[in-house]
Parts: structure tokens; sequence; C-alpha cells
């Protein structure tokens, strides 16, 4: 396994992955914010971010089998065979208030879903970079 297919490597990109498709639907949600009868679109990455920490916890959990292996000591953590969540974003229709033409774009919920998408890219990001930097760093000897 090299170091850009590692675990963290495979879910900080999944997480960039995910956060920019819902901010993709949220422009798009926008940009229709005049149009009779338009129902927007969310996305729901967490499921994949999801499957993407149980396949590393299993990974992780055949290569620990001989040292106990991993153990989940909470139920609301994710354990090392947790739940199967679908491989793709799932995008759905927002459930928003409903506008006399029909149209259920909420501006300021769209706008909140999109700084706060933002804030969550910019940091997943920022993640990315940094491990980045410390196999650049590994590479130059820090120069």
């Amino acid at each position: 396994m090299s170091w850009l297919d590692g675990p963290i490597h495979r879910t900080l990109s999944g997480a960039l992955d995910g956060l920019a498709l819902r901010e993709s639907l949220i422009a798009s949600n926008l940009a229709n914010i005049a149009t009779p009868g338009y129902v927007p679109s969310s996305v729901s990455f967490e499921g994949v971010l999801q499957k993407a920490l149980t396949d590393n916890a299993e990974r992780a959990g055949d290569q620990h089998a001989s040292r106990g292996g991993m153990r989940q000591t909470d139920p609301r953590h994710l354990g090392p065979g947790g739940s199967s969540a679908s491989a793709a974003p799932s995008v759905g229709a927002f459930a928003g208030s409903i506008r006399n033409d029909g149209n259920e774009v909420d501006l300021e919920s769209e706008m909140a879903a999109l700084a706060e998408t933002q804030l969550r890219f910019a940091a997943v990001a920022r993640l990315m970079t940094g491990r980045l930097g410390m196999l650049r760093d590994a590479i130059t000897g820090g120069r």
C-alpha cells in the first residue's frame, strides 16, 4: 500500500468529493430560485464517508488481527464491521418550504448550507494539504 493510497488519504479524498458535489447541487438550487415548480436537491456524502471509514477499519482489522484487532467501545462509534452505506453520495429532494409558485428553494437555508459546506471543504483541504506537505518534506528532506 502506498502512502497516497492509504486509508486517511482515501477518506479525505472522499470527503472532498462529497463536499464538492454538495456545493454543486446548492449552486444549482440557487440558480433555479425563480423557476416555478422547482424542487431543490440535496446530497448526503456522509454515507460515503462512513463506507470509506468502514472499509478502512476492516482493512486495518485484517492487519491488526494478530494484535487483538479493533473493537467498538461505544455503540455510536463506527466499528470494524460497520454498516454498509451506499458507494455513492445519495442525491435527493430537499424538504423545504413551498412558495405560491411551487418552488421549494429557501434562500436562507441554501446560503447557510453553502457557507457550512465551504467551511468544511476548506478544513478538509487544509488537512489534505498538510499530509501532502509532510510527504514533500520527507522526499526533499525539508528543504
